[in-house]
């Protein structure tokens, strides 16, 4: 596999003041070298932060700078979330494993497919490899109101595979989500490898995600 890192297009969306831009310099960084593969310092730099303490001064620490990572990028995509959820109550949907997905992840698909951003989407796949198994909360644990939408939508999802008890239901959507954050950063890579077109590419995403957490557990 190549080591050499392929930026997205538009991974530095301009930031309007320090703060933004440490969230988004950040992100991108850790997506990029993993979390742990990043110190303050790098970010600061990257930010052009000549004060080498600004990540302390406004996040505390480098895990409060990843939670503000989240809380800034699932408070872009709760309104998505909540057209879909919407649209679901009134077409009958809420109880498709398939469209549960979709509200659950075509929101962070859009990200790339409007406006070429895979920086999200490759930091969050490193949370969940390395610090989520630690234990380090996503504004999801904490009822944040940036993940209102995403709360219920999971809560929908949990009650839909509710044969195999919340714990696993619980531990297979953060399987099919690595998948989805995994398969999104591979095809940014190369989107000609698949000879699908982004949109293509999703629904078949989706398709294997479906399948993926719906197969019952075999007998213990």
């Amino acid at each position: 596999m190549a080591s050499t890192i392929v930026r997205s297009r538009k991974t530095k969306p301009l930031a309007s003041g320090t703060r933004e831009r440490l969230i988004l310099e950040a992100e991108t960084l850790f997506g990029e070298r993993g979390i742990d593969g990043v110190t303050m310092r790098m970010i600061c730099e990257a930010a052009d932060q000549k004060f080498a303490g600004s990540v302390q001064y406004h996040f505390g620490d480098q895990l409060g700078l990843l939670y503000a990572v989240f809380e800034y990028r699932e408070d872009q995509l709760q309104p998505q979330r909540k057209a879909l959820l919407d649209e679901g109550r009134k077409t009958g949907q809420l109880d498709n494993v398939r469209y549960l997905l979709r509200i659950l992840f075509e929101p962070n698909f859009r990200m790339y497919e409007d406006h070429g951003v895979i920086s999200y989407m490759r930091c969050h796949a490193a949370y969940l490899a390395t610090h989520r198994p630690r234990g380090v909360d996503h504004p999801v644990d904490r009822d944040s109101p940036a993940t209102q939408i995403l709360r219920e939508a999971m809560l929908l999802l949990e009650k839909r595979l509710s044969a195999m008890g919340p714990q696993l239901a619980a531990f297979r959507l953060e399987c099919v989500g690595a998948m989805f954050l995994q398969g999104m950063t591979q095809y940014a890579s190369g989107p000609g490898h698949s000879g699908m077109t982004p949109r293509q590419f999703f629904d078949d995403m989706l398709d294997m995600m479906t399948h993926a957490i719906s197969v019952l557990p075999r007998p213990r």
